[in-house]
């Protein structure tokens, strides 16, 4: 497939997280990608994704006075890195100690995350022409650390939990399979 060519909602979009330490020099191309995202074995779905947070980097506009202009000048400086916090629906059972979710939470080990804008729900999340390829995707990687898990108990609708990501490199991307 291709790169999503028209407005739609992105009702299938996933995040997958590979079981295997991220690249030490810390860039991911999309020959990197397809070493991580191989095999269905190679990557863990975080699932039951409520609501998402934005993915890449922020603008950083600063203010700048120039001697004798009536107006500031603006000028792209180097952002922050965004928060990643996600919504779930917490299941217990995925993200219970000596699970492989409830495991990755504050291992201090870096992974390679996948990120996929999906209209459509593909085969599977590899990075292959018979997993995403089967539906059109674009996917953004970055390395980051699963710092925590909140979980909301709620009487009334769903329990849900809050997992926060940590970002260790820019993000790459978006690449089509």
């Amino acid at each position: 497939m291709t790169f999503p060519n028209s407005i739609s909602a992105a009702q299938y979009s996933a995040l997958a997280v590979s079981n295997v330490a991220a690249p030490g020099d810390g860039i991911i191309d999309a020959a990197q990608a397809a070493i991580n995202f191989a095999l269905v074995a190679d990557y863990d779905e975080i699932k039951n994704i409520r609501d998402m947070p934005s993915f890449g980097t922020p603008a950083n506009i600063v203010k700048v006075p120039v001697f004798g202009q009536a107006q500031t000048q603006s000028i792209g400086a180097q952002s922050d890195a965004p928060d990643l916090e996600l919504t779930i629906n917490y299941v217990p059972l995925d993200w219970a100690a000596g699970t492989t979710l409830g495991d990755y939470v504050s291992d201090g080990e870096s992974k390679v995350f996948q990120f996929s804008l999906l209209p459509a729900k593909p085969a599977d999340l590899t990075f292959t022409v018979g997993g995403l390829g089967t539906v059109d995707n674009a996917n953004i990687y970055f390395i980051g650390k699963i710092e925590s898990l909140l979980i909301n108990p709620s009487r009334d609708d769903a329990s849900t939990a809050t997992v926060a990501l940590s970002i260790q490199s820019d993000f790459f991307g978006p690449f089509t399979i």
